[in-house]
């Protein structure tokens, strides 16, 4: 150390803490520190408290997570995982595009839903019988005879109208 740093050093403390004053930037956060004094007082303490506790505040957190598995219960057989559920949740962000068209459609309204359901439960009733009676027709006269029934009549009048409504529609779209 020089002589020149060694005079321009303050030879006490309380030197040192003057000379720090007449920076205008330490003294401004001084005054702000003593203006804060009440707060910092309490948030010490504050602090202090929960460092003391913070083995027993672990404690309780971990007793709560185990207290929340206990409650759901075991994750039931065949329920998806949450790494499934994330993966699920992509792919029907991915869709819902299509999922927005199909819900503006005519595809949700009841009477559609309806119909579509009549038509499943027709079909499986209709082909459960031709299984067990080995229902078959054969040849032209054998259709002429199915027509007589009046319910292949409706059934058959019914798809008629539906290929109509079809080829309207088709002939609109291609112009």
């Amino acid at each position: 150390m020089t002589s020149l740093e060694a005079t321009n050093r303050p030879s006490r403390p309380i030197d040192a803490v003057a000379e720090r004053l007449d920076d205008p930037a330490v003294a401004a956060s001084l005054v702000t520190l003593l203006d804060n004094a009440e707060l910092l007082s309490t948030l010490v303490l504050g602090l202090s408290g929960m460092i003391e506790r913070s083995e027993s505040i672990m404690d309780s957190f971990v007793e709560g997570i185990h207290d929340l598995q206990r409650a759901g219960g075991p994750r039931p057989e065949g329920a998806p995982t949450l790494s499934e559920l994330t993966k699920i949740a992509g792919e029907l962000a991915a869709a819902a595009p299509a999922l927005q068209t199909i819900l503006d459609s005519s595809m949700t309204k009841p009477e559609t839903i309806e119909l579509l359901s009549m038509m499943s439960e027709a079909a499986t009733e209709g082909a459960a019988t031709a299984a067990a009676e080995g229902t078959a027709v054969k040849g032209a006269f054998g259709a002429m005879r199915a027509l007589r029934d009046p319910d292949v009549q409706r059934g058959i009048g019914m798809f008629i109208e539906i290929s109509r409504a079809l080829g309207r529609r088709l002939d609109a779209r291609n112009g």
